[in-house]
């Protein structure tokens, strides 16, 4: 309405405290929250239970007067029962365990001998001059440890590449091991050009 001076006066509307007045902080379902943190829990300890790698390498080593063969548990948890096969039937040297000096091996000979670690040879209580396969079980080989044992090893070939005592990486490619810890599937490899073997084993737990 129209007023001295030509002045309008303008109506503010007061705010409606009603819609203005903030919603109430909803307060959280305490059984809902704690289902929630179960179920993470639960869930954490599962991821730390499960995936844990497993495997073991076999490792060749030429030298003189002994040849060594090297087990070392390359995963995150204990191996217990564990029980080694090796086969050299199908190696490249066409190779053969010199255990005696009759036999089939040539000049320099040595028989199995525990070097390292809680092995138990089985099948015999030696290897045979000439044998092509052994077989031994290792009580228990916590992560990072090794096992091993000496035992010479010859080639059969007519003309190898360092003569028939002497073994090259090459020449015991081919080979084959087989792992098997306690009850679990057998898992067979070949050693390749390094003079090794690596094992990959199915996910294991750890032993607490």
């Amino acid at each position: 309405m129209p007023l001295l001076g030509g002045c309008t006066f303008l109506t503010i509307e007061e705010p409606d405290p009603v819609a203005n007045t903030a919603s109430p902080i909803e307060e959280s379902d305490p059984v809902a929250s704690t289902a929630f943190t179960v179920e993470a829990l639960e869930t954490e300890e599962s991821d730390l239970l499960t995936g844990v790698e497993s495997g073991v390498e076999i490792e060749f080593v030429e030298s003189a007067p002994k040849d060594r063969f090297v087990i070392t548990n390359t995963g995150s948890c204990t191996l217990e029962d564990l029980m080694l096969e090796l086969d050299l039937s199908q190696s490249a040297g066409m190779l053969i365990f010199d255990t005696s000096a009759a036999g089939a091996g040539v000049e320099v000979f040595q028989p199995f001998e525990v070097e390292q670690g809680d092995i138990v040879q089985l099948a015999a209580d030696s290897v045979n001059d000439g044998d092509v396969a052994l077989a031994l079980r290792i009580v228990s080989l916590a992560p990072g440890d090794t096992a091993s044992f000496t035992i010479d090893v010859d080639d059969t070939l007519p003309r190898g590449e360092l003569g028939q005592i002497r073994v090259t990486d090459s020449e015991i490619s081919g080979a084959i091991a087989s792992i098997t810890v306690g009850e679990s599937e057998t898992t067979s490899t070949a050693f390749d050009n390094g003079s090794v073997a690596q094992a990959n084993l199915s996910d294991c737990l750890p032993v607490q």
